[in-house]
Parts: C-alpha cells; structure tokens; sequence
C-alpha cells in the first residue's frame, strides 16, 4: 500500500489485524499456521524447475534429488522474563536446489527482506504461509527490544537423533507448506531444512516439496466463501501424504516428513495406522514399522498444548473444524518444536484464566507465523521437555514479548515503555494458566493427552512474590526506555528521518506525475475508483457467511459440549467423588466457555479483518 512506516503504526493502532493485512499487500490471515519483522524471506518463490500444477487442489508431489548444504548453529540468547474424492496428482515437482538457497538462508539476517521477495508480476507464490502476512505486517510496526534473561537454564537442548537409517535408496525430507501456502517455494523449503529438518534427519536426507491443499476457511484467503474448509483440507492432505510414503518406501527410501501447522495435523493423523480420515482408502494411516520420522512445527496436535487436543471430543461443523486429538504417543520417532504463547501449539491448560485465553489467542496472530525467521540462536535456545519415549522429542523455545502486549507496542513512541511497565506483571498472570506463574507452557509429560482443566494448583505464595517482583521490574524497564538515550528518544529520532525521507519521496513523485500529463491522470484514477469501489463491495458482504458460521458454531456446538461436560462431571459424583464431580460439572463448562468464546472472537476479528483488507486490495 506503501503508507510510511509512523502512518502505518497509528493505522495499525486503531484497527491493527485489519490494517495490518492490507499493508501486506492484501493477503488473508489463515488460521492455522504461519513470517514476522514485516519479513519478505518468506515470500520466497517455487522452484523455477517446479512444474506447473493447480493450487486449489493441492495435488502434486515430488521427485529428484539434490544435496543440501549444512545448517547453521549457534547458542541462544533467552528470553526475558520476571519470575520464571482424493484430487489427482498433476506433477512431480523436482527437489529443491538448495545448496546455494541454504548457504543464503543462515548467513543473511532473517528480517532481511530483499533477497526472498518475489518480483511484482513474476507469478510467484508466496513461500511462507498466508495466514501469518497479517502478523508479520504488525510485527514489524512492534519495536522488540531483548531485555536480560532470567529464564531457568535450558533443559540439554540436544537435538532429536533420527531414527531412520538409511537405506538401499535415498533418504528422503517431504516439506509440507501450512494454511494457505499449498506449493512450499524454494525459500520456504530451504529455510524448514536447515533450521529443523536436517539435524533431526539422517545425514545426507534430500529436501522435496510435497504439495498439499491447505486450505482453512473462514480465514484464508480471500475471497473466504471459495476456501476448502479446514477438514477437507486435511483429508486430501492426508491422503496425499500416505499416498506419497507408500511410494517412497516401495521406491526403497526413507523419509523424514515436515508439517508446519496445518501440515503438521496432516502428519499427526497419518501416524495412525487407524486413522479413517481418507478420500479414496479405507484407512490413510501407515503401519508403525514404516522407516519414517517426523519433524513438526506450530502443530496444533500437540498432545500438550495443542489447540486441538486440548477440548477432546469438540467438533464445529459450520466452521469445518474438528479437534482431532494428539499425536499419537509413542508411534514414531518424533522432533516437535513450539513456540512459548503459540495459541495453535501452546493453548493455556486452564482457560478460566481470560488474559492467558486473549494472550494466545493474540499468540496466533503475532507468534504463531514466526518459526520459519527464528534466528539459529532461538532455535538452540529451545527448551527440551519431558517425554514418555526417548524417540519423541519435544521442544519448546521461548517467547521474547507476550503477545498480550504487542497491540500496545504499536503505539508511537510511548507503546513500549507502556508495554515494558506492564509486561512482568502480566507474565506472571498470563503463566497462571499453564499452571505455573514461572513458564508460559504447561509442566508435565508432553507427548501425553493433557486435556484442560478448572482451577491450577499452584503456591499462591510464591505467585504473590512473583507478581510484586514483576511490578518492580515493569518500572525498572519503564525507566530504561523513558530515560534519555532510551528506546522512546532512539525511535522519536529514526521517525525524524525517516518522515524527512518521505518528504523528499513525496515531492519527487508531484514532479513526475506533473510531467506525464493531466489527462492519463484522470484515466488512471477513475479506473482505480472503479476497482476499489467493487473490491470494496465484495469484501464486505463476504464477511457475512464466515460471521454467521462462526455464531452458529458459538450458540450450538459450545453449549452442547458445556452439557456434555457438566453431565460427564454427574456421572463422577454418582460415582462416588462428590466434591471432584461438583467441580468438574460447574467449572469445566465454564472454563471451555471463556476459552473457546475468546479465540471464536479472535477468528471472527481476523474475518473483519480480511474484510479490510479486501477493501484496499486492487486485482
């Protein structure tokens, strides 16, 4: 839209999702996966050597080899915290040259921007989901300033050994791309390699693009009414997935298979080998011996966390949107990372708690789209947690800034020093409902089902201590930013030059328009009118199906599932446990309540948003 970066964040103030996406270019924000720092890395186009093959039907697989350069290491610097009918497949793309791709990806900053854009008019498909462009768009009108951690030292962060070993073939990587990035480019797949695939494959694995739907209404993209709702998507993808397993192991490979979000519940489904979930077999799970290992991201499968597995037995039929459950414990070898306050991956255990419900729910939006531009420094400073099986590995890295206080950031000059006062404070707040005021993720065994609960059991002492250390820390840093030479003077002097530089841009455009002449002025702004005028249109009454959707989901589905968890707590005091049954039958709805209305709210913002978005959009 090329609005300057001081219009843009006081824009982004008054309606920051909407906004935020139309100076994205217009891209919808879908709702399962995804670039941040306004980064175009992600925007990386298919291989050149791809061929052609229809998007809408998520067809197509992969075949060749190439090999890949090394990935790139490095120690962490933590965050800071107080208190701690199936579609036929059309083609076979080639593998991905990603020798020069990947040298690329982990020498060059990972906010660089010019290097992964795609040219205006090239066709290009963006190489980072669609979903997170709205995200990226507010992350890079948000100063992140990384204060001095206090985080407890990293469980061994050792990478997950794959088990797979080679074979007579090759050893194969099958790069899924997420919610709205059906055809994975050449960027896309080289940056998933050398920040997560390569250390948990066996060396020499080749990457190859697989192309799946991934498609998730009501949210991406636009227009919203012609989206593959999110449980078709996944049945085709899932049965393009086994499909392709099959192949390559009667081929004689082994693989190593990477989701990201939505590709990541595709994977998680394929791992059963009961799974029904199929277009044209009877079952689309593989059999456990199968030499196959999986590398997810973002999973909102995760069996502790994940936004799918957290409220067992939900279903929304008006949204297309089953909660499928956990990844399979103990099936295959395993190496799954999320980001702390992701609300796909990392939903509060206890969602009574509403900052915790709204801090993820803001997670999807601000962290969830992120993984993909994390540094090799964040990576390795991913946090190893507790498993059942020393073949699953699951990972967790820390979130820099609370997600809860991003909107406040995009405030001129004062939001982060707003942001830094609050910021300790609420973190121990927001951490009550994982249940412990010192993590932003949920304790315990994380490759178990760990369904929500009512109230966490927690020391409310030591929570006490935390929130007043936190109080103190929050005026600490309001200080450090307020003070001359702090992060408020620092910003108020880049916005000097910066509108300076505008001002020289804006009077070097009066002059070129000037010599054009009047009259392809007048051509030119009426047909534009035109445009914005209809697009306008369109994008506003599209918002109405998806809004209706969404309260039909809210004023059926919800309530129906409150009833059956109160009778599910009856059932336990007729079974002799009065005061744990009462508890449940009160408590539980109540808290699946506050938990879904919160995100059903966030869904239904990203909708109006989108809806602005499509107003500013010119096709």
């Amino acid at each position: 839209m090329g609005a300057s970066k001081f219009v843009g964040r006081v824009g982004g103030l008054a309606i920051a999702l909407g906004v935020g996406a139309a100076l994205s270019s217009g891209a919808a924000v879908a709702w399962a996966d995804s670039p941040s720092s306004g980064s175009s890395s992600t925007h990386g186009s298919a291989s050149s050597s791809a061929s052609t093959s229809e998007a809408g039907t998520g067809s197509g697989r992969s075949s060749g080899s190439t090999r890949s350069a090394a990935r790139g290491g490095g120690k962490a610097t933590q965050a800071s915290r107080t208190g701690l009918t199936r579609p036929t497949s059309t083609v076979r793309a080639q593998s991905i040259d990603t020798d020069d791709t990947l040298t690329e990806v982990i020498d060059s900053p990972a906010t660089s921007s010019a290097a992964t854009a795609p040219a205006p008019g090239s066709g290009e498909l963006p190489g980072a989901p669609v979903d997170l462009l709205v995200e990226s768009t507010l992350l890079a009108y948000s100063r992140r300033e990384t204060p001095v951690s206090t985080l407890p030292t990293p469980i061994a962060a050792s990478t997950a050994s794959a088990v797979v070993l080679p074979g007579d073939g090759e050893n194969i990587a099958l790069i899924m791309g997420g919610s709205g990035t059906p055809i994975p480019s050449a960027t896309y797949i080289a940056k998933a390699f050398a920040k997560y695939v390569q250390q948990n494959s066996p060396e020499g694995t080749i990457p190859e693009q697989l192309v799946t739907p991934e498609g998730l209404y009501p949210i991406t993209p636009y227009p919203y009414v012609k989206v593959l709702p999110l449980s078709i998507s996944v049945d085709q993808g899932n049965q393009i997935l086994y499909d392709e397993i099959l192949q390559q192991i009667e081929a004689g490979n082994t693989l190593t298979v990477f989701g990201y979000s939505q590709s990541a519940i595709i994977s998680s489904l394929v791992m059963d080998p009961e799974n029904a979930g199929c277009v044209n077999t009877p079952t689309c799970g593989i059999d456990p011996d199968t030499p196959v290992n999986f590398v997810l991201i973002g999973n909102e499968m995760n069996p502790n966390g994940g936004f799918l597995s957290r409220f067992p037995g939900l279903n929304l039929p008006s949204l297309g949107i089953p909660f499928y459950g956990a990844t399979p414990e103990d099936s295959f070898p395993v190496a799954n990372y999320m980001l702390e306050y992701d609300g796909f991956a990392d939903f509060p255990q206890y969602p009574i708690n509403f900052l915790a419900d709204l801090n993820a729910a803001l997670g999807i939006a601000f962290v969830h789209g992120t993984y993909l531009e994390l540094t090799p420094e964040q990576i390795a400073s991913a946090i190893e947690l507790p498993t059942s099986t020393p073949t699953q590995k699951y990972f967790v890295i820390p979130t820099e800034n609370l997600p809860l206080v991003e909107p406040i950031r995009l405030i001129p000059f004062i939001g982060d020093p707003i942001a830094d006062l609050l910021q300790p404070a609420l973190r121990v707040l927001v951490n009550l409902g994982y249940g412990d005021p010192k993590y932003g993720w949920s304790q315990g065994t994380a490759n178990v089902v760990t369904p929500f609960g009512f109230i966490p059991d927690v020391d409310w002492g030591e929570t006490v201590q935390l929130l007043v250390d936190g109080v103190v820390q929050g005026i600490q840093d309001f200080w450090a930013d307020i003070k001359p030479g702090g992060s408020m003077w620092q910003e108020m002097s880049a916005h000097v030059s910066h509108v300076s530089a505008s001002v020289s841009a804006g009077l070097a455009s009066l002059h070129a328009l000037a010599a054009d002449g009047i009259i392809p002025v007048i051509q030119n702004a009426v047909n534009n009118v035109a445009q914005f005028v209809s697009n306008a249109a369109a994008s506003l009454y599209a918002t109405l199906l998806p809004t209706a959707d969404i309260v039909n989901a809210i004023v059926t589905m919800l309530p129906a599932y409150g009833i059956d968890l109160f009778l599910d707590g009856i059932q336990q005091i007729l079974s002799g446990d009065i005061i744990g049954g009462l508890l449940n039958a009160v408590g539980l709805p109540w808290a699946a309540g506050v938990g879904l209305v919160t995100t059903s709210a966030l869904i239904e913002l990203l909708v109006i948003a989108n809806g602005v978005t499509g107003i500013f959009t010119l096709e």
